[in-house]
């Protein structure tokens, strides 16, 4: 019993003293996350501690990462260390930066790849500059594409002011780009120029749970239509930098929320859609009564307006200003009456009102228009809904709800007059709620003494109408 003993000691005294499990749990999990990720991985698989201690590896919520303009001299891997956390959210900013090599951005894309990222934000700081950054398109060799777009771990991406492709790559020959974003369920962009023209429908090709797109002032070379055509997607901002697009097609049978340049003709299939709003600027900015007469005349014509639909039994009152600035640039605002409409698509005589305004939003010629939703079929040729005994068929009649939101400088000529102005946009608003509704009907919203013009309470400078 002796003779075993002393060998079992000799054993343990022969061998490698193993310092790293001895060490404190506090010191080993900082030890531990300098490793990279995978690393961890393998020594939990082989080590009960190490397996035990991995929850306490640290996790970032959010990282931010500034990449600024290399020198000549610049040493990748010296001035980028691996991420040495699992992160949920990586926001990129590149800082004077017009083109991102391969090498610096495979680095960038491992480290991105080793955190497990889902939320990735890509942006170019500057105000007036383009800055052109190689995402998601082909090589100029034709041999790939970046890497951004090949991390599979990512559910949300967002892209800000980023130049995906150059000049060269516009080629309708080109294959398009290969995505492997499988389980995205969010692309939102917004001030990007897209050089290769089939990256939306690639994106569209490869993203199967794709539920919200937005694509905001953003511009597609030499591109004359938006088409988005998905079976997952719920919510869609498809606003074009560009004026040449003349056509929208959107066929999105799950589609929940819409915002969408009224452009010359528009086909379009929400389902779920309730209610619309219309929105639009009238420069140069007038009195209160002017821009409504100007808004109910017949010559009225503009190409800047935008059309919203909602499934929400709620209306697309844009009750923060931040969502006009979506739409009409901050600076802008000073040089607009912007005027935004409500519409129940489920009452007929609204739906009608909003036929009127769509047909005479573009400039060039009438605005051609086939939008299929939950209560109607809207087309700019039909008759039926001009006949009056359609029109005063229902019992309800829904106040078309519209807000007039002015430079401040014409705000304060407004309240400097503003009882006679009320008056006179009351006047108006009646004069047109008339048009649309029986006579019991008009006499049945006179007596309920609701209010019909008033300051709104929720938006700066602007005024609120129902009519």
């Amino acid at each position: 019993m002796t003779e075993q003993y002393d060998k079992h000691r000799h054993e343990q005294a022969s061998a490698p003293e193993d310092l790293l499990t001895s060490l404190q749990d506090d010191l080993l999990i900082s030890i531990l996350s300098f490793l990279p990720i995978k690393q961890r991985v393998a020594l939990s698989a082989v080590c009960t501690r190490f397996r035990c201690l991995l929850p306490s590896i640290p996790r970032l919520d959010s990282f931010r990462l500034e990449v600024e303009c290399p020198f000549s001299c610049f040493d990748i891997h010296r001035k980028f260390t691996s991420l040495r956390a699992l992160i949920r959210q990586c926001h990129i900013v590149f800082r004077d930066i017009t083109y991102l090599s391969k090498r610096l951005q495979r680095v960038l894309v491992e480290d991105l790849v080793e955190a497990g990222v889902q939320d990735l934000i890509l942006e170019t700081s500057g105000k007036m500059r383009w800055h052109q950054v190689e995402v998601g398109v082909l090589e100029l060799n034709g041999r790939g594409i970046s890497d951004f777009f090949g991390i599979k771990s990512l559910r949300s991406l967002s892209l800000h002011r980023i130049a995906m492709g150059c000049i060269s790559c516009i080629d309708g020959r080109r294959p398009r780009p290969s995505i492997a974003l499988t389980h995205l369920t969010s692309l939102k962009m917004e001030r990007c120029i897209l050089f290769q023209n089939d990256f939306l429908p690639a994106v569209l090709a490869s993203c199967p749970f794709l539920e919200t797109l937005h694509f905001i002032n953003c511009s597609e070379h030499y591109a004359s239509n938006g088409s988005i055509h998905s079976a997952s997607i719920k919510h869609l901002v498809l606003l074009h930098k560009s004026s040449c697009i003349r056509t929208i097609d959107v066929r999105c049978p799950k589609l929940e929320s819409l915002i969408v340049d009224v452009a010359a003709e528009l086909h379009i299939e929400a389902p779920k859609a309730q209610n619309a709003s219309l929105l639009f600027g009238l420069h140069p900015p007038v009195d209160p009564p002017d821009a409504l007469t100007k808004l109910l005349g017949a010559s009225f014509q503009i190409d800047d307006a935008w059309l919203m639909l909602k499934s929400s039994t709620i209306p697309n009152g844009l009750v923060a200003e931040n969502e006009i600035d979506r739409l009409i640039y901050p600076e802008d605002k000073e040089d607009f009456v912007i005027f935004n409409l409500d519409f129940d698509l489920k009452d007929q005589s609204s739906t009608m009102i909003l036929t009127q305004f769509l047909e005479k939003c573009n400039e060039y010629c009438d605005t051609e228009f086939d939008i299929l939703v939950d209560s109607a079929h809207i087309q700019n040729t039909i008759e039926t809904a001009r006949d009056d005994h359609l029109l005063h068929g229902s019992i309800d009649v829904e106040l078309i709800k519209l807000r007039m939101i002015m430079p401040e400088r014409t705000f304060e000529g407004f309240l400097s007059n503003q009882k006679e102005m009320e008056e006179e946009l009351k006047q108006m608003g009646l004069q047109k709620l008339k048009s649309r509704t029986s006579r019991e009907q008009f006499n049945d919203i006179l007596v309920s003494n609701e209010s019909l013009v008033q300051v709104s309470s929720s938006i700066t400078n602007c005024i609120e109408m129902k009519f």
